[in-house]
């Protein structure tokens, strides 16, 4: 015998604005297509195909500012990730290597996913990076992770929320 479900509510109205019950809404997620083709001004980004890709625009293409490039202008980050540790200050050229080589090969592949700016000293021992998306927060840190071990904590937020995530070695 299947078991009944009873619904404490029943006397739910679904919602009609497009957002669910407790979730928040993230301003920079375009909710409608821009024209195709239309290229970044700022970065020079190409959204054709329903994606955002470094190819060159076709002739004529229409000129929209990408996501990225709002977070940029803004300097309003998806994702931060802080980097701390007495590791991070011995190796701090090597570290800070790694996040521009890993950050250059994210950003070719994936064009709205970038780092915004840096700061604080890595041969301090700690270091702010701040990007325009949770994937490149989450892929950087496990970047870290896999090339000099540590921890990650890297818990992926609610929907709207930046990603807070954080590295350390000792």
């Amino acid at each position: 015998m299947k078991p009944t479900t009873t619904h404490a509510h029943a006397n739910h109205r679904p919602r009609h604005d497009g957002m669910e019950s407790g979730q928040h809404s993230d301003p920079y997620q375009q909710r409608r297509k821009p024209p195709q083709p239309s290229s970044c001004p700022d970065c020079q980004a190409t959204f054709q195909q329903g994606r955002w890709s470094w190819e060159a625009p076709p002739a004529g293409a229409g000129s929209h500012r990408c996501p990225a490039c709002e977070r940029i202008r803004d300097r309003v980050p998806a994702g931060e990730l802080s980097l701390e540790g007495s590791f991070l200050a011995a190796h701090a050229e090597e570290v800070m290597r790694l996040v521009n080589n890993t950050e250059q090969r994210i950003r070719q592949e994936h064009p709205l996913e970038r780092l915004i700016d840096t700061s604080g000293d890595p041969a301090g021992g700690a270091v702010l990076l701040r990007f325009t998306g949770i994937h490149a927060t989450h892929g950087l840190g496990k970047a870290l992770v896999k090339a000099f071990g540590g921890t990650l904590n890297a818990p992926y937020p609610d929907a709207g929320s930046p990603m807070r995530a954080h590295w350390q070695r000792g």
